[in-house]
């Protein structure tokens, strides 16, 4: 029976490196023409009546003289599929490795393959070689010289024995498919069984579920959470244990959405909630208020500090970058923590102290948490109170600009102003942009009020021109916000058109660091800007950590050293190095050079005598500072062109008003972004 299922022929690899080894094996294990009594006798002795059945295995052989042949021919027998059954190895094959070894990786190669060593010398013991290649019933020692009858029958038994464990592994595979088949069919009968009695149940689940979880995340809403609030509050006052709410926001979410698009939002927002999942325990909830708002609540604390913990590792997660949309980006949170029942003993009290609290955050710099004090509500009135008024400046025209003067070095004449944003609040007064444009940046507002200094500017000098005065162009700072703005290009274009100023006389001034942050895009939004004809400044140049191979890839026309240069260039010689090395980088550049912060005659004629190929033209060509005149309101500075126009000094000093709390030393270009 066993006869009919198993090969009778099998492969075989003698590793010798005799050659009369290997055709003293092979006479041995082919055929012979007629049947050997003296085998048939042993066979009968051996098997009995069995013998009948069987007949003698035929063997395919092939021959390797070193230890590695030996091992590429049993790899590339595995890679044909034709394994071999039995190899002979011989124990010592100088000058290559010993047969033990080769045995080693042809066991390694081929774990069912079973193994004769062969060895003359009386020095390999079966437990040194065992040692050396593990214990094992594939392998059998055969001392030299051997007997033909003992090869035959080790060849027939080892050659069965491996065709058994195969035929038997075979089977156990067939055997493991129809269990696994048949399982399948009854898994199927009853999952579709089960499809049908919960098909109801499950219609009636997704409508509970839609009704109280955030579509987007699949995380509880605003109503199912606000019920989980109030039975934790409950459980809260029963077993008087704290709990704690932690409301979060995250960072420049805005950004992500308005530059990568609105799917970009979504996977951001999905993959911080399953960051968030990762930060809390079973017993916790994780929710979504909505946009890009989470709140966690955070029951069966030990003692109220053990939500810092919570909060530490949720910054730690969230603060990490993702890649969305083929892009990688951050958001980190702002996050607010309040605790039942000290910052409250309702729901509704708990989560305008986490607000608060979440707020404050924001306001120490964001990507941080904060935890609930009473102190916080008083400056948060404060805060939402100014962000008010300048909501009201905005709506009722309570912004101002001021103008301060560019020179002209070479002339001597005003040949530009920039413009500077005030606020005139109808209580305090005239205030500087230092006090206001942090909050309005925090806020958001900065977009609506840098649109109306665009606008309002471009207006003023389409004024001045109708009223005579001399050519002048117009330089107004741009935010890092209106620079991430796509829609920026075209606010520009439009404020143009409505003026009707030729592009060329609006020059926009972007910061060094703004320029930077992320110098692909902004390329692209200046590119725009310089194609409808406007020039582009760097502004406060020297103050950032621009690189110079960069800043030769944006589309700029000039740059405009920082004041921090300029004010110490005549006692300090680094300082008149390092703007000597500006101005001639800009000329090698193409670029026009504008010192601002000009305050005393001896900064003047430095810059003025500063070394230049061109000996007609000063090297910087252009100034702002105290010196030729103050930030001062439009008819205050049309006379100040006026004068200048009819051959006033260059370095008169403008009697302009200055702002209140503005020191004489307080930078002049104070720009609204």
């Amino acid at each position: 029976m066993v006869a009919t299922t198993q090969p009778d022929t099998f492969r075989v690899l003698v590793v010798d490196d005799a050659k009369g080894i290997h055709e003293d094996i092979t006479k041995i294990l082919r055929p012979p023409a007629a049947r050997n009594a003296e085998l048939e006798e042993l066979e009968e002795a051996v098997l009995g009546a069995a013998r009948r059945e069987l007949t003698r295995a035929r063997f395919r052989i092939d021959s390797a003289f070193r230890g590695e042949e030996g091992i590429a021919r049993v790899q590339r027998a595995l890679d044909e599929g034709d394994p071999y059954a039995l190899a002979f190895v011989d124990v010592l094959m100088p000058p290559g490795i010993d047969g033990i070894e080769t045995l080693a990786h042809i066991f390694r190669l081929d774990p069912h393959v079973h193994a004769v060593v062969c060895t003359a010398h009386t020095d390999h013991t079966w437990d040194e070689i065992a040692q050396r290649l593990g214990q094992t019933d594939r392998m059998i020692v055969l001392r030299k010289p051997f007997d033909s009858i003992e090869v035959l029958q080790v060849a027939h038994t080892l050659a069965y024995k491996w065709a058994l464990a195969r035929q038997t592994e075979q089977q156990l595979a067939e055997l493991e498919r129809k269990v696994l088949e048949r399982t399948q069919h009854l898994e199927a009968a009853n999952a579709q069984l089960r499809r049908e009695v919960q098909s109801r149940e499950k219609a009636e689940s997704d409508l509970r579920h839609l009704a109280m979880h955030d579509v987007l995340t699949g995380m509880p809403n605003r109503i199912l959470f606000r019920e989980r609030l109030e039975r934790a509050i409950l459980r809260a006052r029963r077993h008087q244990k704290p709990f704690a709410v932690m409301l979060l926001d995250l960072d420049n979410f805005k950004d992500v959405n308005d530059v990568h698009g609105h799917a970009a939002g979504d996977e951001l927002l999905r993959e911080t909630a399953r960051r968030l999942l990762g930060c809390i325990r079973a017993c916790d909830t994780v929710a979504r208020l909505g946009g890009d708002e989470f709140v966690l609540l955070l029951e069966d604390l030990t003692h109220p500090r053990d939500a810092v913990l919570v909060a530490e590792r949720v910054l730690e997660s969230c603060s990490a970058a993702m890649d969305v949309g083929g892009h990688r980006v951050r958001t980190p949170p702002s996050i607010g923590v309040a605790t039942y029942p000290t910052d409250g003993a309702d729901a509704d009290t708990l989560l305008k102290s986490a607000d608060l609290a979440m707020y404050e955050a924001k306001r120490a710099g964001r990507a941080t948490y904060r935890l609930y004090s009473d102190n916080m509500r008083l400056s948060t009135v404060q805060k939402l109170e100014l962000r008010e008024r300048l909501e009201r400046a905005l709506a009722h025209d309570e912004f101002r600009l001021w103008f301060q003067p560019l020179i002209d070095l070479g002339t001597g004449n005003i040949v530009g102003m920039e413009a500077l944003l005030r606020w005139e609040d109808p209580v305090l007064g005239l205030i500087p942009p230092m006090h206001f444009v942090p909050a309005a940046e925090t806020f958001g507002l900065m977009m609506p009020i840098g649109h109306w200094v665009l606008r309002a500017a471009c207006r003023q000098l389409a004024a001045w021109d109708a009223a005579g005065l001399p050519r002048l162009s117009m330089a107004v700072n741009v935010s890092p916000h209106q620079l991430r703005d796509d829609a920026f290009p075209d606010q520009v274009q439009r404020a143009l058109c409505e003026s009707g100023l030729d592009p060329t006389r609006l020059e926009l001034e972007v910061t060094e660091s703004a320029a930077m942050e992320d110098i692909e895009r902004a390329a692209a939004r200046l590119a725009r800007l310089s194609n409808l004809g406007v020039r582009v400044v760097i502004d406060d140049f020297g103050s950032g950590y621009s690189s110079l191979v960069r800043l030769k890839e944006l589309p700029i026309d000039a740059l405009k050293i920082d004041r921090m240069f300029v004010k110490h260039i005549v006692e300090d010689r680094r300082d008149a190095a390092i703007v000597t090395a500006i101005v001639a980088m800009a000329h090698s550049l193409g670029l026009q050079v504008v010192a601002e912060g000009v305050e005393t005659e001896d900064q003047l004629e430095l810059l003025r005598k500063m070394p230049w190929q061109h000996p007609f033209r000063p090297a910087c060509q252009r100034a702002q500072g105290f010196l030729f005149g103050r930030p001062s309101p439009a008819p205050i500075v049309a006379g100040l062109v006026q004068e200048r126009a009819n051959g006033s000094p260059v370095s008169a000093r403008s009697n302009a008003p200055r702002d209140r709390n503005t020191p004489s030393t307080a930078p002049e270009a104070a720009s609204h972004g």
